[in-house]
């Protein structure tokens, strides 16, 4: 009994153990390892339940010595845990109750492998893990300074492709001294990837970059940082009426090309935008050749090819004052006047540190610009407009100071402006333009390549987004970022070996994998083992309390019943029964021979356990029992003496 319940014990620990090994995994070979659990419940089960049985047929033993009881009510007894039906003798739930909790512990028990098998359970999950992921890229713009148009680098199938052309002022095979390479205006591939970021709104991403980056399954980020160019953005007016202020630059001060007074209420436009003063003219000289070259000897004028200012975007726009309200259809509606807030604003391109936080997540790919900081202007000057430049060159930008024009003979600064430069271009075609609503806001007339991108919206008649300013930041960082859609640029670079160009071969084509890893955050959704330990441990915990509590119960009958452990064989019942003790009672019913069950009037007959025969009588107190002709076994009311244990000592009790 105690061995059992110990073993019960055990297999309810194995089963805690097991199923605590499986929790937070992925959930393969469920209908297995359910099994596995469902054995060590059985098996659990069988151990507490087996323990229990053993002390319920000491309870029978000590039960029937101390109460005599109808025959109905023994058969009742004998049988509980064997039939139910058993249970429902009001006389045996009186007369015996411990007996009869510890039967209907025995038929409770198969609840614990039923209660037990619903705490390991099969959830979705999602497990974030720190890793090392290959194939991160990240820009590096430093290897715009010696990039070499003539003797492109080859990295796999493809050339490193720059961000921007060339014109040349005499060809390669010529005397090398006094020519020199001058910009001519974005790379065709590059004007196509930003393109394609401007019309998704968004930083394009790179084909299978999920798969090579965070591995199959799994998504992933992780965080870059690179130097490039953004906007800086400052606000000059809000409000109807105000006057904006000038631009303050490092280089000087610059007053807008106009005032809010051409947009709505008092103006027609809802979007202004001009983006193009002191633009780099690609027509640098009125007669060249092939390949941009003068047709006219050296010397060349001082200027030519000179980035001699970066042109301010200045942007003029309408906001709905209560967007709460209904927007008044035309000028007509007294609501028009304070419907509309004029606001102007101007963004210089600036040289700028990024963080920028990449999410790949099922398939799909986000980024977060964690952290910008404006480090310089692209070029350092102020742009003068309506004066001429009047240097030789058929560029007519004038810009202050002269001294901080960027010259094609300072080859790595030069090459690096016009990587900025290009960048910036293809970002103020899509934003110069107009919204004009023409005192009629149902039908505006839209003459700007901003209807294409993230800026206006269509559900109000394409007027400009509240947040415009920081959405033109943002539409610039897409645009970066588009970049690494295309690894064979020559800005692209191993997050891991920023110094090292990546081209589209996968990482550690060209050495050790390991040495391109760069740290990561992956995670994934899937199916996993879910232990729910609590409701295991309440059902066992019960189911041990309760069998422990029937055990101390049948440790306590066996004391009673003078140590000896007694069961209810058949042999058992035989040796209980055996002699004429019972024979009075007419079990045949009156002669059959052959009979299913016992009559009636039989089975309402008292009976009990104890000493049948002759008187019994103690020796001496504590002592050997001594009798003359009797013997122990089962006898009718009047027939049988039945024993009591009384503070140790021995006491008869004649059942008459």
């Amino acid at each position: 009994m105690y061995l059992l319940f110990m073993l019960g014990v055990a297999f309810a620990i194995a089963h805690h153990v097991y199923y605590n090994s499986l929790d937070g995994k992925p959930a393969s070979d469920q209908l297995q390892m359910l099994r596995y659990g469902t054995l060590l419940a059985f098996a659990a089960k069988a151990g507490l339940c087996a323990a229990v049985v053993i002390a319920f047929e000491q309870r029978v033993w000590t039960t029937v010595r101390k109460r005599l009881m109808t025959v109905a009510a023994l058969d009742s007894l004998f049988s509980a845990p064997n039939d139910l039906a058993s249970l429902w003798n009001w006389e045996l739930a009186k007369s015996a109750r411990t007996a009869v909790s510890l039967a209907v512990f025995i038929w409770l028990a198969p609840l614990m492998v039923i209660l037990t098998a619903n705490t390991l359970l099969v959830e979705p999950a999602t497990t974030v893990t720190s890793d090392m992921c290959p194939g991160i890229r990240t820009l590096n713009f430093a290897f715009e300074d010696t990039y070499e148009w003539r003797d492109p680098a080859k990295i796999g199938p493809l050339f490193e492709s720059p961000l921007s052309f060339w014109n040349t002022t005499k060809p390669a095979d010529s005397d090398p001294e006094g020519w020199f390479d001058y910009y001519t205006g974005p790379s065709p591939n590059f004007y196509q990837t930003a393109s394609i970021g401007a019309f998704m709104g968004e930083a394009i991403m790179r084909k299978n970059a999920q798969a090579e980056t965070c591995g199959s399954g799994w998504n992933c980020s992780f965080e870059i940082a690179f130097t490039g160019p953004g906007y800086k953005c400052t606000e000059l007016a809000s409000g109807v009426g105000v006057k904006p202020a000038n631009l303050t630059q490092e280089s000087g001060s610059i007053a807008p090309p106009f005032d809010t007074d051409i947009i709505l209420p008092r103006g027609p436009y809802s979007y202004y935008a001009f983006t193009n003063g002191g633009e780099y003219s690609t027509k640098q000289m009125d007669d060249v050749g092939i390949g941009g070259i003068p047709k006219t000897p050296p010397p060349y004028p001082k200027h030519l090819g000179a980035f001699r200012t970066e042109p301010v975007v200045w942007i003029g726009y309408a906001v709905l004052a209560d967007p709460n309200k209904p927007v008044p259809t035309n000028e007509s509606d007294p609501a028009w006047a304070s419907a509309f807030v004029p606001k102007l604003f101007a963004c210089e391109n600036y040289e700028t540190d990024y963080a920028v936080v990449f999410n790949y997540t099922e398939g799909a790919q986000t980024t977060t610009v964690k952290n910008v900081t404006f480090l310089r202007p692209v070029v350092n000057t102020t742009f003068i407009p309506d004066i001429d430049a009047d240097d030789g060159t058929a560029d007519n930008t004038t810009a202050v100071p002269e001294d901080n024009y960027i010259y094609p003979n300072d080859v790595a600064r030069y090459r690096r402006t016009a990587a900025y430069h290009s960048l910036s271009i293809l970002v103020r075609y899509f934003l110069n333009g107009t919204v004009e609503m023409d005192k009629d806001v149902v039908n505006p007339i839209v003459n700007t390549n901003a209807i294409q991108t993230k800026l206006l919206d269509p559900r109000t008649n394409f007027f400009p987004y509240a947040n415009l300013q920081d959405l033109v930041q943002r539409f610039y960082e897409d645009i970066i970022l588009s970049i690494l859609s295309t690894p064979h640029f020559a800005v692209v670079a191993w997050a891991a070996r920023p110094q090292e160009q990546s081209g589209t071969l996968p990482a550690g084509t060209n050495g050790a994998a390991a040495d391109y890893n760069f740290p990561c955050v992956k995670s994934r959704t899937q199916n996993q083992y879910k232990y729910h330990a609590r409701d295991l441990w309440i059902v066992y915990g019960i189911a041990i309390l309760l069998a422990l509590v029937g055990v101390a119960a049948g440790a306590l009958a066996v004391a009673d019943n003078n140590g000896a452990v007694r069961d209810t064989h058949f042999s058992s019942v035989v040796a209980a029964t055996r002699g004429p003790a019972l024979d009075r009672a007419r079990w045949d019913g009156g002669g059959a021979t052959h009979y299913s069950t016992v009559p009636a009037e039989v089975k309402r007959l008292r009976a009990g356990y104890g000493l049948v025969g002759d008187v019994a009588t103690p020796a001496a107190i504590g002592g050997e029992l001594q009798t003359s002709g009797v013997r122990y076994g089962f006898g009718l009311e009047g027939d049988v003496r039945q024993l009591r244990r009384e503070s140790s000592i021995l006491r008869f009790s004649t059942a008459e």
